[in-house]
């Protein structure tokens, strides 16, 4: 980026005019001031020392601009020359436009990234629009001369059209023209000739976006070199096609308006305006203001780079991950609510190649020697001020993606880290989708609600939600993102739908429904610590699933009988480093304290797919939800896994553990998994070290082949545990949190339950016990199923502990038998609720 340098006689002038350069050209731009003259440059006067001074601390490769005022600044600028060595001397410009409307001229400009001639050319013209409005028109001043490409003898051919769809080159508009540019080798060239701004590069987002082109502009697109004929075709197709906007149709941010007044007792079931509808993933009832989750940025460190090279390449590994994030995001997107809506994020994926982003940043790595995070904090500043400068509103929005996915790059370069979160009054929370990170730093105790656009029934939130028996609806429509902080919203987590301002009917019809919710979680609560029993006598063990401490004590408060599934992700997901064995073994050691006495179920680490470590470089996979996770990783990784396996053998000497291997895909994997584990008892027994010995071993059926060769698995294991989120996910190959795939991505398909019966029924023929730990446990429709085939322990949130045991409770198990076989009957999930429904009807009767 070209740079400038201000001299003048005036001290308080020239740092003015700095001041208002920046506020339109942002704080990218280098700005040298050499004005004033005396000990303090307080006085009147220029110094040619002090002018030197300036051009050689904003020096640039892509030159410096000098603008004076009158009289003996000239004179001390063409002195100063002399002072400055020759390699940067052949960089320096002077112009001889005006000082203060030159160099507002000349800042703008060169933030665009214009060449030193065009910033000159634009400085020196900036007189004429005053000129033309003062006595004697536009000949007051003679006008530069205008240098187009065409007197230049650069042969660019041309169209020129009109933009006519909604908000002219908008983010997405804009997104698809620089994609489309991108495609052809031909230097492209847009002006807006309705309000005389450009020329700019097509090729760039952020360019584009400076023109202020909005609908009914007539834009100029130029296009020289070996495809430029084409170039301007398809370019001048993409705008007559309004980009793909249906015709007619302005594609403003979606209004929500209010519900309409109707008698009470009818709110709820209203369905229409101002009730958004997603999927419900956890149950209840909540009505409070809304809350925007937004992970806020990290602290920017101020030390310069010591290794330049270095920390470019960081920059760009960064931006790796965050584009590599948004196109999962991207596809998600598209997948669930089509084109129009997910094309935003391929506006975010360009961003992190736009070169008015990038080039600035490296500039300032390699010539200013900032590191990464300042630099491109920098860079982002700077563009984001361009797009809050221009008139246009909707426009001046698109700052906020800029901002977005700067501090996505910010967060990967930091490594997530981030304060907590504290809310000051009850919210319903409102975000993208929640990450094991992101949750770590959330204040869940005034959350009554959670709301997120991503996810399904299995995602992180929606998991989190059912833990703590908070109301959850996943799936939303964007449209939710542009309601303001503290609107009020009402929450149906059984239904699956929010009330955008319900008005008061609704309201009071919401809180009787809370308040029926709440008295009867009550009075489960307080039958909890009691046995599930059938009522034909047959006993099933009802143990939580827990991620954390909170979760062990959580759990022993609502009856669990012990804990089915610990997940140790939670000591390796938010952090740069792997814990240490002692960090692991008082993990685990506090949270089978908390279940005083009943055993713990510690899995393995399961992370890989959606669950990346920073700290183990993995290669990337086209499928990673098929690659090297969960045991395949940790066979991989010996010193991690072997950490682990001594943290857990030392934690069950003193409580009472288990030992659970995930996604296990064959025989050769659990007897390498249990040799790893022979080997760790032997080098804790020869150190003298207190550890459990031996300790039931069990593995998780996450996979087909694992349930179909259950018999061969068998005497091997002391236990199996059926992860049947995955399993459903494996055998229908439907990805679990697709919400366009849901209709599959159903656990009591009738393919599913009869692997369930595979493996109860090999399991219990080699004298071994089965537990179902994956969401389908604590689902009501599936609980008669599952004890029908056979399954002697059912592992569940622990906010659902005391339902399931009361509706076990409830049943009797030759009754649930029977309805199992109907089941596996059955060709369809929707057949096999509709039997259990029907069950559960019978029940409460």
């Amino acid at each position: 980026m070209v740079s400038l340098v201000l001299v003048s006689h005036s001290k308080a002038l020239a740092e003015s005019l700095e001041g208002l350069i920046r506020q339109m050209a942002g704080e990218t731009l280098k700005i040298g001031v050499a004005a004033g003259a005396g000990p303090d440059h307080n006085e009147f006067g220029t110094d040619a020392t002090d002018i030197a001074r300036a051009i050689t601390e904003v020096d640039s490769p892509d030159g410096i601009l000098v603008l004076m005022d009158l009289g003996s600044a000239i004179l001390s600028a063409e002195m100063a020359l002399e002072l400055i060595p020759p390699e940067v001397r052949q960089r320096v410009r002077f112009c001889p436009g005006p000082l203060v409307e030159g160099g507002i001229a000349a800042g703008v400009q060169a933030s665009l990234g214009s060449d030193i001639e065009t910033v000159c050319q634009e400085a020196h013209r900036a007189l004429q629009p005053k000129a033309e409005q003062l006595e004697g028109g536009p000949e007051a001043i003679p006008p530069a001369e205008t240098i187009t490409p065409t007197q230049e003898g650069q042969d660019y051919q041309q169209v020129e059209v009109v933009l006519k769809n909604a908000h002219g080159l908008h983010a997405r508009p804009a997104a698809r023209f620089v994609q489309l540019a991108s495609k052809f080798d031909a230097e492209i060239l847009v002006t807006n000739l309705t309000n005389q701004k450009g020329p700019v590069s097509a090729k760039s987002l952020n360019a584009l976006a400076t023109l202020g082109a909005l609908r009914d502009h007539r834009i100029r697109i130029m296009a020289r070199g070996k495809q430029a004929t084409e170039a301007l075709e398809a370019l001048r197709r993409l705008v007559e096609e309004r980009f793909g906007e249906p015709a007619g149709v302005l594609a403003e941010p979606k209004a929500i308006s209010m519900p309409p007044k109707v008698p009470e007792g009818e709110a709820v079931a209203q369905e229409g305006h101002g009730i958004l509808v997603g999927l419900p993933v956890s149950d209840g009832v909540a009505v409070a203001p809304l809350y925007h989750y937004e992970s806020l940025p990290p602290v920017i460190p101020t030390e310069d780079a010591a290794d330049p090279e270095a920390e470019w390449k960081r920059l760009q590994e960064a931006i790796g991950k965050v584009r590599h994030a948004i196109q999962m995001r991207h596809k998600e997107m598209l997948a669930r609510v089509g084109a129009e809506e997910a094309a935003i994020f391929e506006a975010h994926a360009l961003l992190l190649d736009d070169p008015d982003l990038l080039q600035p940043a490296r500039r300032l790595i390699f010539d200013q020697r900032y590191n990464a995070a300042r630099a491109w904090k920098s860079s982002v500043e700077a563009v984001v001020a361009q797009y809050q400068r221009l008139e246009d509103p909707y426009l001046r929005q698109r700052a906020l993606d800029v901002q977005d996915v700067g501090n996505q790059v910010l967060r990967a370069l930091s490594g997530e880290i981030h304060e907590k979160v504290i809310f000051e009054h009850p919210v319903i929370l409102v975000a993208d989708e929640l990450t094991p990170t992101e949750t770590a730093q959330l204040d869940l105790e005034h959350i009554q609600g959670i709301v997120t656009l991503s996810g399904g029934p299995t995602s992180h939130s929606a998991i989190l939600a059912r833990s703590l028996g908070i109301p959850a609806v996943t799936g939303l429509s964007p449209t939710i993102k542009r309601l303001r902080q503290n609107t009020l919203l009402g929450l149906d987590g059984f239904q699956g739908r929010v009330w955008v301002e319900p008005a008061e009917e609704v309201q009071r019809e919401l809180e009787t429904k809370r308040k029926r919710w709440l008295e009867e979680r009550q009075k489960l609560q307080e039958t909890s610590l009691q046995p599930a029993m059938t009522r034909d006598g047959l006993r099933i063990e009802v143990v939580a699933n827990a991620g954390n401490l909170a979760d062990a004590q959580l759990a022993a408060k609502n009856g669990a009988e012990g804990v089915g599934l610990l997940r140790t992700e939670f000591l390796f997901l938010t952090r740069q480093t792997p814990p240490s064995e002692e960090e692991q073994f008082q993990a685990i050691r506090d949270i089978g304290l908390a279940l005083k006495g009943k055993p713990v179920i510690v899995r393995t680490l399961d992370v890989g797919g959606d669950k990346p470590l920073p700290y183990i470089p993995m290669e990337p996979e086209a499928n990673p939800f098929l690659g090297v996770r969960a045991l395949r990783l940790s066979l991989q990784q010996p010193d991690l896994f072997r950490t682990q396996l001594r943290a857990i053998l030392r934690a069950g000497a003193i409580t009472p553990l288990r030992i659970m291997f995930p996604m296990v895909a064959s025989l050769e994997e659990v007897e390498q998994a249990r040799e790893f584990l022979a080997q760790v008892h032997n080098e804790l027994a020869q150190e003298g070290i207190a550890h459990a010995w031996p300790i039931d071993t069990g593995i998780m059926v996450e996979i087909p082949s694992a349930a179909i060769k259950a018999d061969a698995l068998a005497p091997v294991v002391d236990f199996f545990s059926i992860g049947t989120n995955d399993l459903t996910q494996y055998t229908l190959a439907a990805e679990r949190g697709n919400p366009r795939l849901a209709y599959l991505a159903d656990a009591l398909h009738p393919a599913v339950l009869r692997l369930i019966e595979e493996v109860v029924q090999a399991a219990h023929a080699a004298g071994k016990w089965v537990g179902v730990c994956g969401e389908l446990a604590g689902e009501p429709e599936a609980v008669p199923i599952l004890v029908g085939l056979g399954v002697d322990e059912l592992s569940i949130n622990p906010a659902g502990i005391p339902k399931v045991k009361a509706l076990i409770r409830a049943m009797a198990s030759s009754d649930a038998q029977v309805l199992s076989k109907k089941a596996l009957a059955c060709a369809k999930a929707a057949e096999v609720r509709k039997l259990s429904t029907e069950f559960l009807n019978t029940l409460q009767g």
